[in-house]
């Protein structure tokens, strides 16, 4: 074989050698990128809490930024209070879950439960305004709820209350959030997460 021929397949066995480290480099980078997005997700998902009580029926959802309240606090705000949350950096923004026992089982239909929790909001806050309201699930058994969101003056702040409200045969169950109108887009994330996550068995 002559030295043009040498040359040739020398230059074949560096071409191939190169294609299949620069291949590998791209497989490895490919890897660590995959390897990273799956970290990403897997801290996302570590952002929120997830608390099932079984004894009350409840299961949701709650940020991390968000900060338990002892049952000392909930029982001075109202008894029926099972669970609340207040914002780490402000404490006017706050998430509750009540919890009453039903005087008569039986259906009920989503429009008494939307219609009955604003009534009781008005009492308190006579300016009140129903923005929204939708219906949801709030369980299994196809176990639709309610969805409002409210707005009303609070001392002269603008407040939002964004809630949901459901039933079983034995409990009513209210989960909401209030907060400065102003606040809103800082912790919207945080509400929905909450609110859309109430589940009651």
């Amino acid at each position: 074989m002559n030295g043009k021929g040498r040359t040739i397949i020398i230059t074949v066995i560096l071409a191939i050698v190169l294609l299949s480290s620069g291949g590998f480099w791209v497989y490895q980078k490919f890897q660590k990128s995959q390897e990273s997005a799956t970290k990403v997700e897997a801290q996302a998902e570590k952002n929120y809490f997830e608390i099932n009580d079984e004894v009350a029926g409840v299961y949701f959802k709650v940020s991390k930024k968000f900060d338990r309240l002892s049952a000392q606090q909930l029982q001075i705000k109202n008894q029926s209070f099972i669970y609340g949350f207040s914002a780490s950096d402000d404490k006017t923004v706050a998430c509750y879950i009540s919890q009453t026992k039903r005087e008569k089982p039986g259906g009920v239909m989503v429009s008494e439960l939307r219609d009955g929790v604003f009534e009781q909001v008005k009492k308190t806050y006579p300016d009140a305004r129903l923005d929204a309201a939708e219906v949801v699930d709030v369980g299994e058994n196809n176990n639709r709820g309610a969805k409002l969101k409210m707005s009303y003056s609070n001392a002269d702040v603008p407040t939002l209350q964004w809630e949901v409200v459901g039933i079983t045969e034995k409990t009513a169950t209210f989960a909401f959030c209030e907060l400065p109108a102003a606040v809103l887009d800082l912790y919207r994330e945080d509400i929905n997460l909450f609110l859309d996550s109430i589940r009651i068995k």
